[in-house]
């Protein structure tokens, strides 16, 4: 868009005083018709006017409930797919006309550019070629390189974290002056985006944003030179026909939190082969078994399914469920397919047992067991050693396992 937020006209009376010197009409305030950068109000009055825009295209393009920034038709002779992030657009679609009529509607109203291939969004670059699209974010991987002096390191790490690594929290009043919060933060929106290899090490490290030492900021430092030496690593995305429309692998590590005796929660959710989101969650109550852990990331993983099912099933009409779901805890899996009330149970918290309505009332998720060695969730609670890591971020990335020795 061309100065997107201009294009909205303000409900309430601002005024705005002009610089020294200048008189409009012999005042030195104006009031502002319509809305303007920094304005408190200037993102709301954008999405509103958006929002009415494409509406009124068609009444046919509906806006998500269950993600507001999200627009779609799916018919039988249209399928057009419009996500919003403020004033950028990326639309999918099988129908040109109806996609050129959407646009030079849109026109008639606000002053945009196209193009027929999005190449970088969000700060993460997209490649395409025949039937496959690359997601990475190696411009920000650079900058963090010549930021913090490893350009001209030797130094090579094949894992991002040491595995069976232990560090505790230190002092808060004695920090060490080190820029410890801008790399730790910089690392999780990267890991969050395209690098789920990289989840577990960062959000270890940002459990320590308060009260961090020398050994804290040395390993991320260690993260940043393991993405350094695996900048070729992309996502990708394709199409695969056999592929389940949804499936899930989750995982938890008993008690991993040393500190708290917490457990921790990891997942990854595939749609039709392709990785779209992933997780890591320390639990918020201590778990007394390993079975009882894996329970309650069910509930974890099945919340983050949710999004899906409401927003294609119930919205879109595509059947997804039941859900696939892989665990490597047989324990587990039974206390969610039955019924069970013994002394191992009873105190779990009524919130857990949500994933047991889910799957046996609803029927939204059927549980499958998957040998540990085979659950790349694994990669998602716990350091690893190299060979265990590869094998799962290789799974991941869809790229040919290679084991190597530990590092």
């Amino acid at each position: 868009m061309s100065g997107a937020f201009l294009n909205a006209k303000l409900k309430e009376k601002v005024y705005l005083a002009l610089p020294e010197g200048i008189l409009f009409q012999g005042s030195n305030t104006v009031q502002l018709l319509k809305s303007l950068y920094g304005l408190k109000q200037a993102g709301r009055d954008w999405n509103e006017l958006q929002d009415k825009i494409i509406r009124s295209y068609d009444p046919e393009l509906r806006r998500s409930q269950t993600e507001p920034c999200i627009y779609f038709k799916i018919t039988k002779e249209c399928i057009f797919i419009i996500s919003v992030h403020v004033d950028d657009y990326i639309v999918g679609h099988n129908n040109n006309s109806y996609m050129k009529g959407f646009f030079e509607h849109y026109k008639k109203h606000v002053e945009i550019t196209t193009s027929n291939k999005c190449d970088f969004i969000l700060q993460m670059s997209l490649e395409w070629d025949d039937d496959r699209l690359y997601l990475s974010q190696n411009r920000q991987i650079e900058r963090l390189i010549e930021k913090y002096n490893l350009k001209d390191s030797k130094q090579t790490f094949k894992t991002p974290m040491e595995a069976k690594l232990h560090i505790m929290a230190g002092p808060k009043d004695d920090l060490p002056d080190v820029p410890y919060a801008q790399l730790v933060c910089a690392l999780l929106f990267i890991a969050r985006c395209t690098r789920p290899d990289l989840l577990f090490s960062v959000t270890l490290l940002c459990r320590y944003l308060t009260n961090y030492t020398a050994p804290h900021f040395k390993a991320a430092i260690r993260v940043l030179t393991y993405l350094k030496c695996t900048m070729d690593f992309k996502l990708v995305y394709k199409i695969t026909p056999d592929a389940q429309p949804l499936e899930i692998f989750i995982d938890s590590d008993w008690g991993g939190d040393k500190e708290t005796g917490r457990s921790t929660a990891g997942g990854i959710i595939f749609l039709y082969g392709n990785p779209v989101t992933w997780f890591c969650q320390k639990q918020g109550d201590v778990s007394l078994s390993t079975s009882e852990a894996e329970y309650k990331t069910q509930t974890y993983a099945f919340k983050e399914g949710m999004y899906f099912i409401n927003l294609l099933q119930s919205e879109m009409n595509i059947q997804i469920t039941s859900v696939q779901t892989h665990i490597d805890n047989i324990g587990a899996a039974y206390m969610a397919e039955q019924v069970v009330t013994n002394k191992r149970t009873k105190h779990i918290s009524l919130a857990y047992h949500y994933a047991r309505e889910q799957v046996q009332i609803f029927k939204n998720y059927s549980l499958k067991y998957v040998n540990t060695l085979l659950n790349c969730s694994d990669i998602f609670t716990k350091p690893l050693d190299r060979g265990l890591f590869e094998r799962h971020r290789n799974f991941i990335f869809k790229v040919e396992t290679k084991v190597g020795k530990n590092n």
